[in-house]
């Protein structure tokens, strides 16, 4: 199947099989041209789309003020596809929840132009019909982290990071809407995160072979080896680049320590170590582990208060080999085995 095909095909997965388009529901699919990935996605979609009740915009061919106007006018309930080589910055907040707030289903798929040209079938790939997986997966490792207490990572050359902790509620990213309000999702998904009740309760050594940098492009290396002590990345033997970003988070955030909150597993296994992409919000659904870096945490805010300044929240991508949740080892030699 070459990459048109399978990208038409994941298209008509996503708004059949996830989001359960039907005949008579208005779709609407709002787009740019300015990088190869946004214009193989459009064409997916519309083709898709053209069967219903449907409008197409290209972005660079009409006034913001119209295009918000008309996204002010959708039907109830109608589907929106946003298809963003960058992101649509038309409203105060996210257009994407903008859209979910009022009552829309949102498929979003943003800053495609940060991958590259040769990630472009990575991309595609990873936007395959897998949900009944991640269902069942993510509903294995939520009831594995809500009944223990402990979890233990194993790199290769006998690095070990042990969390002893409860767990919070996890989150989700799968695609199956039915027992949300909220039918809306950035893809590629895949993925389930919690972090430590107890933030300082995790210790020990991981290696990392990417992060984000500057750029907000990630940033692949030779893997390194972090510290972390007490629930705080406290040392690591990576490149320049990760120790600028390492200071971004110590010169502005409390007491001048790099936490680390987030524990993600991400589920995709089209996305890996030798299947990358470089736009990092996409790539933490790898098939693997990442962590997150800084104080700042959307779904988990609350817990530290808003006197708390929380500005940062950087992902990087570990090279894991054998994991453990309690006694159930849910990793072996780098690949899920629930």
């Amino acid at each position: 199947m070459n990459i048109q095909d399978q990208a038409l095909q994941n298209a008509q997965d996503i708004l059949l099989k996830n989001y359960h388009l039907t005949k008579s529901q208005f779709a609407l699919l709002l787009y740019d041209h300015k990088s190869v990935l946004s214009r193989l996605l459009a064409e997916a979609y519309s083709t898709v789309i053209g069967a219903g009740p449907h409008e197409i915009i290209d972005v660079d061919l009409q006034p913001e003020e119209a295009i918000i106007s008309r996204l002010q006018a959708l039907p109830p309930h109608s589907l929106v596809i946003l298809v963003q080589s960058t992101s649509f910055r038309m409203t105060k907040h996210r257009l994407r929840a903008d859209l979910f707030r009022a009552g829309h289903r949102v498929i979003e798929h943003a800053r495609l132009a940060y991958n590259t040209e040769e990630q472009i079938e990575n991309y595609i790939k990873s936007l395959k019909y897998d949900t009944p997986y991640y269902v069942q997966a993510t509903d294995t490792l939520e009831k594995l982290l809500l009944e223990n207490n402990s979890l233990r990572i194993e790199s290769k050359d006998g690095l070990v990071l042990e969390v002893h902790s409860s767990f919070e509620k996890p989150i989700k990213n799968t695609g199956h809407f039915t027992e949300t309000e909220i039918i809306s999702a950035g893809f590629p998904i895949g993925e389930i995160f919690t972090e430590a009740k107890e933030l300082d309760r995790m210790n020990g050594k991981l290696l990392v072979f990417g992060f984000p940098g500057k750029n907000h492009h990630t940033q692949f290396t030779t893997p390194f080896i972090v510290t972390i002590k007490d629930g705080c990345l406290v040392s690591h033997n990576g490149p320049l680049e990760f120790e600028e970003i390492i200071e971004l988070i110590r010169e502005e955030e409390v007491n001048h320590a790099v936490q680390v909150r987030e524990i993600g597993f991400g589920l995709n296994k089209h996305l890996g170590y030798h299947s990358r992409l470089d736009e990092p919000t996409a790539f933490e659904r790898f098939a693997g582990m990442h962590f997150s870096l800084g104080l700042k945490h959307a779904m988990y805010g609350k817990k530290l208060g808003r006197k708390v300044f929380q500005k940062y929240h950087i992902d990087i991508f570990c090279l894991v080999k054998d994991v453990s949740i309690g006694e159930t080892q849910i990793m072996k030699d780098g690949e899920y085995i629930v």
